[in-house]
């Protein structure tokens, strides 16, 4: 495998399917002896080393975050890559391939390896025919959460199955919406890039996620992230404390707000409503909260919540200089 990669790196644009008995001496079946060459087109060279890059690719990622890439709460950043099967179907394979790879080391064995592979292939199948990164974002999260759901009820017991789906889809959600589609826009508009990989299709490029926008929902990302987390600090039964905490789902609402206000209001509005929907958890923990919060918890969300006001004034101070100009 790493004799054909370097073909590919060295040789690809050159030869495309053509390799030489100079470029892989330990090859020894040829098609025309007199020339010393054999003809490739049944195996895609290029392919093999992009397929084997995304899956290895997809696999480390999900093992770097395994603390949250695993379990009925979960935000697999590993998904994102899912995304690529819109500029090239035939990633497809690859994806699939990376799932089960990486399912190898889950905690549920067999099952993980069984369930997490199906649900992935049935995301990717109707994704490889649709163009718009929006619709086909859904498929993953119908799919996740509904097989992973099922899976965590057969394996563990994990009930009930509606509030697991939950969970899961909201995880899901969280790292293509908010991660993965701005990742997905920016290799899009970059034509260099689409043009080098050579993709087959290209979805719409957009303005919209532009500096200031991307990171207002990398932040909203890592809000919801950081509220869900929270009660791996202090109780390992996750979903039940969940269930009984209902101040918990309240909190996740914030970074979700702060985000649509960014993208959806402008100029002086923009900047008052989401320096008050930003503190606005500080004050409330208080009347929430039963003492049971970590000092921790409580300096990171106010570290979180400085970085909230910190870009809403920055992206006011763009904004200032874009209208004098």
């Amino acid at each position: 495998m790493l004799s054909f990669i370097l073909i590919y790196i060295e040789k690809s644009r050159k030869y495309d399917t053509i390799i030489t008995f100079e470029d892989v001496p330990c090859l020894t079946i040829f098609e025309n002896k007199k020339q010393g060459e054999f003809n490739m087109n049944k195996i895609n060279v290029r392919f093999i080393a992009e397929s084997a890059i995304i899956a290895a690719l997809y696999a480390a990622l999900t093992w770097l975050f395994a603390p949250i890439a695993y379990g009925s709460i979960q935000f697999r950043l590993s998904e994102v890559l899912v995304l690529l099967v819109l500029f090239k179907p035939k990633y497809a394979y690859a994806l699939i391939l990376g799932c089960f790879i990486s399912n190898t080391t889950s905690s549920l064995g067999v099952w993980d390896m069984a369930f997490g592979t199906i649900a992935t292939a049935l995301a990717v199948i109707p994704m490889m025919k649709i163009k718009n990164i929006y619709v086909a974002s859904i498929f993953p999260v119908i799919t996740n959460s509904i097989i992973v759901s099922i899976e965590l009820y057969f394996a563990l017991g994990i009930e009930p199955i509606w509030l697991s789906a939950l969970t899961v889809g909201i995880g899901e959600a969280v790292v293509l919406y908010l991660v993965g589609i701005p990742v997905m826009i920016s290799i899009a508009n970059n034509e260099g890039l689409v043009e080098y990989l050579e993709f087959e299709n290209n979805i719409k490029s957009t303005k919209f996620f532009n500096l200031t926008n991307s990171l207002a929902l990398a932040l909203g990302a890592v809000g919801i992230i950081l509220f869900i987390a929270y009660p791996c600090t202090i109780d390992h039964t996750l979903l039940d404390l969940i269930s009984s905490n209902y101040w918990l789902i309240v909190f996740i609402v914030f970074p979700i707000m702060y985000v649509v206000l960014f993208l959806f209001t402008k100029h002086i509005a923009r900047l008052i409503l989401t320096i008050i929907v930003a503190m606005l958890p500080l004050f409330l923990m208080g009347a929430f909260i039963d003492g049971t919060v970590l000092i921790s918890f409580f300096i990171g969300y106010a570290i979180y919540t400085i970085l909230l006001i910190a870009l809403s004034i920055f992206d006011f101070k763009i904004n200032i200089r874009k209208s004098e100009d």
